[in-house]
């Protein structure tokens, strides 16, 4: 069972087609991340298997559906059980040119992954292709698994996909009442189908002066369909000082083949470039210090 084994992944990247593993003595799989629209994709694709070490390697194709966990940037891969109930899996409609593939010292392979174009159901479907390094019988007495993963993102063409999705939340990642540097934004894709929201951030101070903005996004993250993601937006500011009281931010997203548009506004108090705790103590020792001075002079 996938879960009960302890992994060493050699190659899950997530946000980078660049490979992990980048040592000499060691194996990579390009690309790492590979995104299929079959409306105007063909429905295969190939991977590229390099041997860097000193020995002959085999390897063992198979395919683990996955989801993504919610509010993270991890994802989650499915046990059978759980891949038959989940309405995205992909590992139903792709097949290999080969299961096995054998690489002698370095020496680089490719094979063809082939995606079922007719039988593919709505929406988008997902799955990590793993090749898993097969090993001596002394090897497999000790539960670890040297594993390659690419993960496969695919977008059915049957007239039925939707794109669809709205911000869940905005706000400032601080302590207190801070002025922050960074937002959290949870964006729910409420569609059938992967999309890669884009768009930005801007910040208006109490004066409706625009002082800071930030990109959204920045790293192509997809959102998977039916959930919602967190992405952190750093914001640049335009100016060294901020002025305490109430900020606006103005948000903007795109995403989707049809660019759906989203526009939000929302407010918050910050103190600004002003730290009011110490202000406070300051203020309170010397309302003590003036009291006291006040006594002792009146009793003089």
């Amino acid at each position: 069972m996938l879960k009960k084994l302890v992994f060493i992944i050699v190659f899950l990247l997530l946000t980078s087609a660049s490979p992990l593993f980048a040592q000499k003595n060691g194996i990579s799989v390009t690309p790492s991340i590979i995104h299929l629209d079959l409306a105007i994709d063909p429905n295969e694709y190939t991977l590229t298997y390099e041997n860097n070490t000193n020995s002959d390697i085999s390897l063992s194709l198979s395919l683990s559906d996955f989801n993504e966990l919610e509010e993270s940037y991890k994802i989650n891969f499915l046990e059978k059980k759980e891949a038959k109930n989940y309405k995205y899996s992909l590992s139903s409609w792709v097949t290999f040119e080969n299961n096995i593939l054998q690489l002698s010292p370095n020496e680089k392979r490719s094979i063809k992954v082939f995606i079922d174009k007719d039988r593919i159901t709505k929406g988008g479907h997902y799955a990590s292709i793993l090749a898993e390094i097969e090993q001596s019988e002394d090897e497999k007495k000790v539960q670890i698994r040297g594993v390659l993963s690419s993960l496969l993102f695919v977008r059915a063409s049957t007239g039925k996909e939707i794109e669809d999705g709205k911000i869940r939340s905005l706000r400032p990642q601080r302590d207190g009442i801070e002025h922050p540097d960074t937002f959290i934004l949870r964006f729910e894709n409420s569609g059938n189908v992967h999309v890669v929201p884009y768009g930005y951030i801007e910040l208006y101070d109490p004066l409706g002066k625009k002082v800071a903005r930030g990109i959204f996004n920045e790293n192509s993250l997809d959102a998977l369909p039916e959930s919602i993601r967190r992405y952190d937006v750093k914001i640049n500011p335009y100016q060294k000082i901020f002025i305490p009281g109430f900020y606006t931010v103005k948000t903007y997203i795109h995403f989707g083949k049809t660019n759906k548009e989203i526009f939000s506004t929302t407010s918050f108090f910050s103190q600004g470039s002003f730290d009011f705790a110490k202000i406070g103590l300051i203020l309170l020792f010397s309302a003590i210090s003036i009291a006291y001075l006040y006594r002792k002079r009146k009793k003089a």
